[in-house]
């Protein structure tokens, strides 16, 4: 009797020893506070890269721009007509 006492007080110890180390599982705020942390992190990431990338060619677009602009100018000013002086 003894023995079957403590075979039933040892299953229990060990049932209840199993069950405390199993996975734990997370609520909905929980899960959504992950994600969130993951895309925030994601996100900052991507911005970094692109801010990176945008100073490195930023002086590069705006010299084409200026050269575009300037090559306009000159057409629009070589296709007008000359103005007579009196």
């Amino acid at each position: 009797m003894k023995k079957t006492v403590l075979g039933v007080l040892a299953g229990a110890a060990l049932m209840f020893s199993l069950a405390s180390c199993g996975e734990k599982l997370l609520t909905d705020e929980q899960v959504q506070a992950e994600i969130q942390k993951g895309f925030d992190a994601g996100k900052a990431a991507v911005e970094s890269e692109e801010n990176a990338k945008c100073d490195t060619e930023f002086e590069t677009r705006v010299t084409a721009e200026l050269e575009n602009m300037k090559m306009q100018f000159q057409e629009a000013n070589s296709a007008a007509p000359a103005v007579p002086s009196r």
